[in-house]
């Protein structure tokens, strides 16, 4: 959700890309060369990735091989990538693109840098009652925005 972030990226995040090796790191998805991991979940790893043509930093959002490979997951991805790409909130990243390379699909998103909440709580200070009721009411708002158009987010956590 933008909004819930701040301008550096957790330090714990840059030495996790620094030990990891990650062999999607320096490979090109699309017209999209990816960067650095900057999370992974249950489903699915997300990536800073670069968009040459366009110049600008994008989010790439790589679905597990595990996940990708059950039966109707093309076909659900493809209509929720497109149902949330429908979403115009200033609270929710923007979807820009969707595809697949080789056996790999994945989601291009708009990149919001500096980190999650989840780092921001694990790193600094605990939130000041009024910063926690901003980004609540961020949150709320989003998630209001998305069930009226019929998407519950399945998700929702600190590093989303």
């Amino acid at each position: 959700m933008n909004g819930i972030v701040w301008d550096i990226l957790g330090k714990r995040e840059r030495e996790r890309n620094m030990i990891e090796r990650d062999p999607l790191i320096g490979r090109r998805l699309g017209a999209y060369q990816i960067q650095l991991k900057l999370g992974e979940g249950g489903m699915a790893r997300v990536y800073k990735a670069y968009h040459e043509r366009l110049r600008r930093d994008v989010a790439i959002k790589v679905i597990l091989a595990q996940i990708a490979g059950q039966g109707d997951f093309r076909a659900r991805f493809e209509r929720e990538a497109q149902l949330v790409a429908s979403l115009e909130h200033p609270n929710i990243v923007a979807v820009y693109d969707f595809g697949e390379e080789g056996a790999i699909p994945y989601l291009v998103m708009q990149y919001v840098g500096g980190g999650t909440l989840r780092d921001q709580l694990r790193d600094e200070y605990p939130l000041a009652p009024q910063q926690a009721a901003h980004y609540a009411l961020q949150m709320a708002r989003a998630l209001h925005s998305a069930h009226r158009r019929g998407i519950v987010h399945r998700d929702v956590k600190p590093q989303n």
